[in-house]
């Protein structure tokens, strides 16, 4: 029984022992330089407690992002974070409870969708959330890291955290009109992204700011190595690369290859089809693994069907299976025309059937509705539904989250 568990916001004062219950649970501590640091990029208004005689036993929340849409302008998105409940507290239905609640704070925000970074997936996928920006990471060896076309560096510079303030997210948002998936955020998480807290470099050393002109940005560390027989093998470590253009995108590459004392550059949470491997003379040489992919859920499904552009007409009717959130069950009939969409509830037969974490899988066009009937995980009445649906899901470049929270 939960019906001792409540439900609800948290106050300033709050605070500490909210993040201190989210950290102790996942095994890690929190001091009060990390409290203060970490304090502006939390929304208040936004965090969701379980508690239990007044204590707090459970965390969640969201921010206030955008995701870039296919074709289209960016849709509000719901950033779910900061998600755990106590390990005596389990099985008690408050994690359900708590993402309830996350899911109609998103639907009175207008909000069409929502999207996580799932340290243990199955558990979210009652919740409708399906991987939907796939990612890579990379490995490249220095001594193999020769680019086809030797690229000339002179323009990029290393600049100071102020600088990359002010010059970075530009360069950014022009990336975010070219791929969907990418999200949008204040300020406050630019401060973020370039905080270079001490405590956090894991033997690595300062972060460096590199930016061609407004074209192209990284943000990196090295980390030296052990120097075995006396050559220096230190590692590269990127946290962010972006660059809009081919020339931007070789000449950032080549620059953070090129870092002194390194013989390894390591990239994670790349898109899936980052061009780095055939900037190489050998495309094999580049040691290219799976990465943690964003999970979307589609919190309204007429809302989130119809916020994307698509490059073809056509019409499909789906019947959505959402154990979690009723108002998305049912049948609905998705009409494109001139790259727009209407969806609306529909009486008659439906041509394709799958769970609503399948379908918020596809909406960005980052998977495959073949892959999915392949794995019995989506049903089409007719031999071609998968791959119709496919061609009117298709996005011209794939999908991708670079930024975790």
């Amino acid at each position: 029984m939960a019906s001792d568990v409540t439900i609800g916001r948290i106050d300033a004062d709050e605070f500490a022992d909210f993040r201190r219950v989210f950290t102790q649970t996942f095994g890690f501590s929190m001091s009060e330089e990390d409290l203060a640091r970490i304090r502006p990029w939390q929304e208040l208004d936004r965090a969701v407690a379980a508690r239990v005689d007044g204590r707090i036993v459970g965390t969640s929340g969201a921010y206030s992002f955008d995701l870039s849409m296919p074709g289209a302008d960016p849709a509000r998105c719901a950033g779910v974070t900061v998600v755990s409940v106590r390990a005596d507290q389990r099985r008690r239905g408050v994690l359900t409870r708590m993402m309830a609640q996350l899911f109609d704070d998103a639907d009175e925000r207008d909000e069409p969708f929502a999207a996580l970074w799932a340290s243990e997936a199955p558990i979210y996928g009652r919740f409708g959330f399906g991987p939907a920006a796939p990612g890579i990471s990379l490995e490249i060896e220095r001594a193999t890291a020769g680019l086809r076309t030797p690229v000339d560096v002179g323009a990029v510079r290393l600049v100071d955290r102020a600088t990359a303030a002010a010059a970075f997210p530009p360069i950014y948002e022009a990336a975010r009109r070219q791929r969907p998936g990418m999200l949008g955020f204040a300020d406050t998480w630019w401060e973020r992204l370039l905080d270079d807290d001490p405590s956090h470099r894991d033997g690595a050393g300062e972060k460096r700011y590199a930016l061609l002109d407004d074209r192209g940005f990284a943000i990196y560390r090295l980390k030296e190595g052990s120097w075995d027989g006396g050559l220096p093998n230190g590692t590269v470590h990127v946290q962010e690369l972006i660059a809009n253009d081919p020339d931007a995108t070789a000449t950032m590459w080549q620059f953070v290859l090129d870092t002194d004392l390194s013989a390894t550059t390591r990239a994670g949470r790349r898109p899936v089809d980052d061009p780095l491997p055939l900037l190489l003379q050998d495309a094999g040489r580049a040691k290219v693994r799976a990465d943690w992919p964003l999970y979307v859920a589609l919190v309204d499904v007429p809302a989130a069907l119809s916020a994307r552009g698509y490059a073809v007409d056509g019409a499909v009717t789906l019947r959505v299976h959402d154990r979690f959130r009723g108002s998305n069950d049912g049948t609905w009939r998705l009409q494109v025309a001139e790259g727009k969409a209407t969806c609306e509830p529909f009486t008659g037969e439906a041509e394709i059937e799958l769970d609503s974490e399948v379908l918020a899988a596809l909406v960005l066009g980052g998977q495959r509705a073949t892959r999915y009937a392949a794995a019995g995980r989506l049903t089409a009445a007719r031999p071609d539904g998968a791959a119709r649906l496919d061609r009117l899901f298709a996005t011209d470049v794939a999908p991708w989250t670079g930024v975790m929270f």
